[in-house]
């Protein structure tokens, strides 16, 4: 005779205090990147990705902000006062300080593409070779003529 099995509880089902504080710290989180978002321009506010606080050293509060690159990191510090005045209603205590930290996202990522090498001409190649006859260096020579050598080898795989 075959024996009940009973399902699984989800572990989410269970009364732990961490797992609820975690979760209500990530809601938290996610309201304050929303309040965020809303301040800034539509284009900035889409690489506005993460934002959480920062209060360990001598009672500072810092707000760290992350984006996908030093571009828009540059333009979102031009915001500043105006997240700092967005979020101070939500927040209990006072932020002193926003900070703004690139994430890299590798680009094949974003794109779904794979990233293709270009290789130089056989002409780059034989100037390349030409220009290792001439150096006085034995290391740059012998560098310089693997190189020439590399590309070549490439070109033709290529053609």
């Amino acid at each position: 005779m075959a024996q009940n099995t009973k399902p699984l509880k989800a572990v989410l089902s269970y009364p732990n205090k961490t797992i609820a504080l975690l979760c209500l710290q990530i809601n938290r989180q996610l309201a304050i990147l929303e309040r965020i978002k809303a301040v800034l321009p539509k284009e900035l506010a889409s690489h506005a990705l993460h934002c959480l606080f920062n209060d360990k050293k001598f009672n500072n509060r810092k707000l760290l902000i992350y984006t996908d690159s030093a571009i828009w990191a540059s333009q979102l510090r031009f915001y500043g006062t105006s997240i700092l005045t967005a979020i101070e209603s939500v927040t209990s205590d006072p932020v002193s300080v926003l900070q703004v930290k690139v994430i890299n996202v590798p680009e094949t990522a974003n794109t779904g593409k794979k990233r293709i090498a270009v290789i130089p001409s056989q002409t780059v190649a034989d100037e390349i070779r030409n220009h290792s006859l001439m150096v006085t260096d034995p290391q740059l020579k012998q560098a310089l003529s693997k190189l020439s050598s590399t590309l070549a080898r490439l070109h033709s795989r290529e053609n």
